[in-house]
Order: structure tokens, then sequence, then C-alpha cells
């Protein structure tokens, strides 16, 4: 019997008609592949997992630092950070802003990680940072600075603003922010 069969040729399909044949009659492995000329280009195949030829993954356990942590609070937010050379907010990401409190030395620092890649957008001690502003045109956001090491360099002073799904939320982390060692206006 005959069949169409899709071969995937580096990102261009062809429909070729084969004839199939018994198990038996097919080549052997042993069997050297025909020769290909230089303009023609080589077959490329694709595995599916489900069928048993894919690669089996395991369970890996990352360490995020944040083991020896206890979160205190912790509320989605949208991060901003002011670039002075444009004069402008460009978004940083978002995420969850959390207050983490170290169980040994009991220091508290802002944590924001984006989410989905979970990459840290915002790392900032809080005894490092400047008192909470309200911003001027929006009741569930506040702006501060402080030293900010979320960049795998050196720590950079930023200017952050912070933005709440709802208002509540911006008091709460208003009232933690200095309850927990933050400075007050």
């Amino acid at each position: 019997s005959k069949a169409t069969v899709s071969v995937l040729y580096w990102g261009k399909k062809k429909n070729t008609t084969k004839t199939l044949k018994k198990m038996s009659d097919e080549k052997k492995p042993e069997e050297a592949p025909p020769a290909v000329e230089s303009s023609e280009l080589m077959p490329t195949e694709e595995l599916d997992a489900t069928d048993g030829t894919g690669s089996k993954l395991e369970l890996v356990k990352v360490k995020t630092g944040e083991e020896d942590e206890e979160c205190i609070w912790k509320a989605k937010a949208k991060a901003y950070r002011f670039d002075e050379g444009e004069n402008e907010w460009k978004e940083r990401g978002v995420g969850e802003m959390r207050f983490l409190r170290c169980k040994e030395t009991k220091r508290v620092r802002m944590l924001m990680r984006r989410e989905q890649i979970h990459k840290i957008c915002i790392c900032i001690n809080l005894s490092e940072a400047a008192p909470l502003k309200e911003h001027a045109e929006n009741a569930k956001a506040w702006v501060f600075s402080g030293m900010d090491y979320s960049e795998e360099e050196d720590a950079t002073r930023e200017t952050i603003c912070i933005k709440f799904t709802s208002p509540e939320n911006a008091k709460l982390f208003k009232e933690h922010f200095e309850t927990l060692g933050g400075p007050k206006e």
C-alpha cells in the first residue's frame, strides 16, 4: 500500500509518496545512508517525549538565598525605577513585593521577583532605604530610594516606585515599612 509522508528538511516540508513495507523489509541499521549531494539539505527528526523516546527530567532543588529568612508580609505589585538620564520612569517588573527578615541577624529587606521568571528586580535593605513619599497622582503607589542589590554588580542607588493592586495594600506596605525599621517621614 502507498501513503503520503511528510518529511521536514531544515524547516521545509516535503510530501512524498512511499510504499509501506513490512518491518522485515525495512533497511537494516548497519546499512550506510544514501549519498547526499552538497545542494540537498539533511533531514531532521523531531522526538516526542510522550512515546518514551524523550529524555526524562529530574527535579532539581534551587537555592534562592531566602531559605534562612521568614516572609513577614507580601502583596502583588508593579515596580518602576527612575532613569535620570532619560528623565522617565521605566518598568522594573511585576511580582510579589515581600518583606523578609533574616532569622539570624534580624535584618529586614524588601525583595521582589518577577512573575514566571523569578528574577530579582528589587532587593533593598530596609536600613538603607530613604523615607517613603506618596506618589503625587496615585493613592496605590509609593516612591522611595535606596541601595538596590538586584543586579549582579555592586549595589546602585535607585529611586523606586511601587504600585500596588489596591490602596489598602499600599497602606499596609507603608505600615510594615515603618514598623520593620524603615525610616519615617
